[in-house]
């Protein structure tokens, strides 16, 4: 983002204000802040969607916290813009539903995203284990998503993803599991409580819906496969951070495409 001058950016920092009461504008090393403007009472809602790819999402029990940092440039020197906001179900508006929803929503498959990952499968390993309880997880990707790609377009691809995503979706039973886009074309099914063979069984049926999915794409039938990698975790397993569960995971999927792709390796 880049202004001219000082009372160019001022101008929109005011504009910026109407959603986000503080913004700061930091010097390049953020050592100083060199122009701040606050107003508790600009919380109008709905904000902008499109400037929360690049935000700070802190979640308590009724209240949510959103910092946006933005890279400018005013005159040709180097600055940073930092938009806060805060939320609380006690607002008038639908603002703290709506921020929750915009940042850990995968914009494409509407499933949940990365940051919905990193901060919601620690919490559910620790209240699970609490309980005595194992939690269950299926990590999937789709066979030769490249080539569809190459052959059919990127547009194709987004409408697969989409498409695997809803069979994802509708596969969660469950009240307190749930499904999100890892990244790319790998997607992670998290099911507190459930034992492994109950989700080697939810693996299998996810993989044959698909199987027998056909894909209509540009006037063309492509029928589709997936393959799958499940793990069960224990309070006894030692293990309690995504990257190590993800790590397990992998290397399950690995075997399954090893194995001739479409299989399920629990």
């Amino acid at each position: 983002m880049e202004f001219e001058n000082f009372e160019q950016l001022k101008q929109s920092v005011h504009v910026l204000n109407k959603y986000f009461p503080i913004v700061h504008v930091w010097d390049n090393d953020h050592r100083q802040i060199l122009y701040e403007i606050q107003n508790a009472n600009s919380l109008e809602s709905n904000p902008a969607s499109h400037v929360f790819h690049n935000a700070t999402l802190s979640i308590w029990d009724k209240e949510a916290k959103i910092e946006i940092s933005i890279p400018i440039s005013v005159e040709r020197r180097q600055y940073r813009l930092e938009l806060i906001r805060y939320c609380s179900d006690s607002d008038n508006s639908d603002s703290l539903p709506y921020i929750k929803r915009l940042v850990i929503t995968d914009s494409l498959t509407n499933l949940y995203n990365r940051r919905y990952i990193d901060e919601k499968l620690p919490m559910d390993l620790k209240r699970t284990f609490q309980n005595g309880a194992p939690v269950s997880f299926i990590y999937s990707d789709i066979d030769f998503f490249k080539k569809i790609n190459d052959e059919h377009g990127h547009v194709a691809g987004d409408y697969v993803l989409r498409e695997v995503a809803d069979i994802f979706f509708n596969s969660i039973r469950r009240k307190d599991g749930w499904a999100a886009r890892y990244g790319g074309d790998e997607f992670l099914i998290c099911l507190p409580d459930l034992n492994h063979g109950t989700a080697v069984k939810i693996a299998n049926r996810i993989r044959q819906s698909i199987e027998k999915r056909n894909f209509s794409i540009n006037g063309q039938i492509l029928n589709l496969t997936c393959s799958f990698g499940v793990q069960t975790i224990y309070k006894t397993s030692g293990i309690s951070t995504v990257n190590q569960i993800i790590g397990i995971l992998d290397r399950k999927l690995y075997r399954a495409k090893r194995k001739g792709r479409n299989s399920v390796v629990g």
